[in-house]
Parts: structure tokens; sequence; C-alpha cells
């Protein structure tokens, strides 16, 4: 990573330690994704009186930004749809220099880049970058651009978090970043005050699951790391010994064709159905009997932490920060990746003893509840946000005394 630039900001330009800190998030868009929700969990509990927090996508707009400045946090759109456009980084670097922030923080990859690049060239003193997934899945599909890539998020932010400590240890081996510059913060969730129990019989008949029928739930994005050819593969091994189980998957992404083909090889159509995207999630969880992980590779899902606050039992595979939050026959069970007689055996225990599942479902909540309540987290991004600002404050004062 690169240094510290001793002489970017002025005394004046850094918010003195007595003023709410000047703090800029960086997205790709404000569409609901990861990174988003996580966002949002940041604007509701951030304290307003230590912080003054705008957040920037760069194209594209999205559901998310009424929901920011609804939360009293000033918006903006850079208006950069494409992918490889250098106007990103100048507009992110105008919007910079304008705003003043003392951190900007960004999320996901353009914004690392674009967004990191514009806040060095303007002389943040801190820019910090939340890394969400491992990089071990991308290595199957290695691009020759990729090593530029891996340089750059290597060296672009001061500071990094990492969601987990699989993703620290994927960030140091694949991108050679010093360890000394991440820290590892797991996202967090706030679960919602009430669940409406009509919202989710609805979600259960627009599935065409009646009441006997037990619903097997994964949202994810139909991409190759989320495994859902792993799941399709193990509902024709349930299917003979669970025939009412049902497997609803919630998602879009680039491999809907080939998961539905492969639903039809394995002559699952009556089990598995993939029924799109939703943005009532918490009701969907509310709906299924069941939530299942069958990933390849993952930071830490969001999904997992929200089926946790819902006290569903959960069937997840060993990968990146799972086995940090489940803990293997105590509140979810975990599986090795890729091995769905594995995932159909464990999600067989589940569905044939209720006690059971209802025992792994109270001590999931309880674990969410305990370590990953997004109002606890945030406290601890800003106990980060003071410790990487204070050496530029200590600096800011004394050339304010010196002068």
């Amino acid at each position: 990573m690169l240094g510290m630039h001793t002489n970017a900001y002025s005394a004046t330009a850094l918010a003195s330690a007595d003023e709410p800190c000047r703090l800029l998030h960086l997205v790709s868009t404000f569409a609901i994704k990861t990174d988003t929700k996580w966002l949002l969990q940041i604007a509701r509990h951030l304290d307003r009186r230590k912080y003054h927090m705008s957040a920037a996508c760069f194209y594209g707009g999205g559901p998310v930004r009424a929901q920011l400045e609804a939360l009293g946090v000033q918006t903006f759109d850079l208006g950069v749809p494409r992918e490889l456009d250098p106007r990103a980084m100048f507009r992110a670097q105008r919007l910079i220099a304008r705003l003043q922030p003392d951190i900007v923080h960004t999320h996901l990859l353009r914004a690392d880049i674009y967004g990191a690049v514009g806040a060095r060239l303007a002389g943040v003193p801190v820019v910090l970058s939340t890394v969400y997934a491992m990089g071990d899945y991308r290595r199957e599909k290695r691009r020759s651009s990729d090593w530029l890539i891996d340089a750059a998020c290597a060296r672009l932010p001061t500071h990094a978090i990492a969601v987990s400590e699989a993703v620290k240890s994927d960030c140091v081996a694949r991108h050679g970043m010093n360890p000394d510059r991440i820290t590892v913060i797991h996202t967090g969730v706030e679960p919602p005050a009430t669940v409406d129990v009509r919202a989710a019989g609805i979600a259960r008949a627009s599935w065409g699951c009646c009441g006997e029928e037990k619903v097997i739930l994964t949202l994810a994005r139909l991409s190759y790391e989320k495994g859902i050819d792993t799941l399709i593969d193990a509902a024709s091994v349930l299917r003979d010994t669970h025939p009412e189980v049902r497997v609803i998957v919630l998602g879009e992404g680039p491999d809907h064709e080939a998961l539905q083909s492969r639903i039809l090889e394995r002559q699952v159509e009556d089990v598995v159905k993939l029924a799109g995207f939703t943005r009532d999630v918490w009701s969907a969880i509310a709906a299924a009997d069941v939530v299942c992980l069958p990933s390849k590779s993952e930071g830490l899902p969001n999904v997992l932490l929200e089926a946790m606050a819902m006290a569903r039992p959960i069937v997840a595979t060993r990968v990146g920060g799972i086995p940090e939050a489940l803990t293997d026959e105590h509140d979810g069970l975990l599986v090795e990746p890729n091995r769905p007689h594995l995932l159909a055996h464990a999600l067989g225990r589940v569905l044939h003893d209720t006690t059971f599942a209802a025992r792994l479902g109270r001590a999931a909540q309880a674990t969410m509840q305990r370590r990953f309540h997004a109002r606890d987290v945030v406290g601890r991004y800003e106990a980060l946000y003071t410790r990487l600002l204070k050496p530029w404050r200590k600096a800011s004062d004394r050339l304010v005394a010196v002068h």
C-alpha cells in the first residue's frame, strides 16, 4: 500500500478533533447489493455527532439512494456507466476535492480502483476499502488483466477492512497486502422488529408451495461461486427420501440458463425452482424451513446473518467466513463444498428432526445478537476510523500551532 502523503491536506482542510469527521462512501451503484445493504446499516447507526456522512455512486442510481437520503445522507451520482472509463476517476477526484472528506471509504471493485485513485490524487488522508469476497473463484476464469487489478487493490488504499479472517488471509496471499494494514470487522445485520406472517405465506404461495411442503431456501447471485449447481444435484438425492421438499432459489445472475438446464438434466424441475429476485428478503426467510448456502467461495454473506437473525436452521458449506460465524452442530450444519451427497444428508437431518432444527435456529439467532448486530459492528467501524485519522489530526494540530 502507498504511504501517507504528509503534505496532502492542509491543516485547515482536515476536520479538527472537536468537529465531525467528514466521511465519503463510494459504491458502484445504489442498487440493492451486499455493499449497499451494509452502507444502509452504517448510515442508520453511525454517530452523527462525530461523523458527517455522504455517499456517491458511479452510475445508475438505485433504490438505496432514496433510503440513504431519508437517513440524512447526502448522495451523488457521478454518471459514468461504462466499466472502463477514465472519467470515473476524474469525476471522483472533483467530487472529493469539493467535499474535502477526511476519510474516503470504498466498496467493491470499481470504487476500490477509480474512487481510491481519485482520493489519492485529491490528497485524502485516509483511503479505506472494505473487501467483501474471496478471490479464489476468479482464478478459474483468470484474465490477463487481473494482475493489474490485484496490484491496484493492494496499493491504493491506506487501510482495508476484511469482512472475515478468511478474506484477510486471501488479501495477503493473492494481493500481497500488508497484514498490518488490514483489520477484520465482520459485517452485521439489524433484524426487523416484526415480520408479516401473511407476507411469508404469500411468498410460499408465489413459489407454488402448499402448507405441507418443506422449503429449502437459497438467496444468491446465480453465478459459479454460489454453488447452486451443487444444491441442484443434492435435490436429486433428497427427492427420493423427502418427496415433500421444494428448493427455492431467489436471485438473478449470469448462470441462470445453465442452472435451468441442469435442473432439467437432473429431472428435478418439480423440486427446484429459480424464482427470481426479491426485495423482501425477511419475508422470504420467514417462509423457509431451512436456509442453505452451498457456496464454493464466500466472504461473509449477508443472507447467512439474515437467516441467523430469523432463527432459521442453516446448512452451509465450510468456505470463507462462514465457519467464523457458525459452529458445526451448534448453530448450523457445515459441509465441504462441491459435495452434493453430503449436502443432501445434512439437509435431510434438519428436515427430519424438527426439534434439532429449532435448536440450531435459536442458537444461530443468539450468536447473531451477540456478535453480528449492526449497531455493534458500526461501533467497531467508528473505532477504526478514529484510530486511522488520529495521526493526521495530531499532525494538523501541530501545523495549526506553528502557524
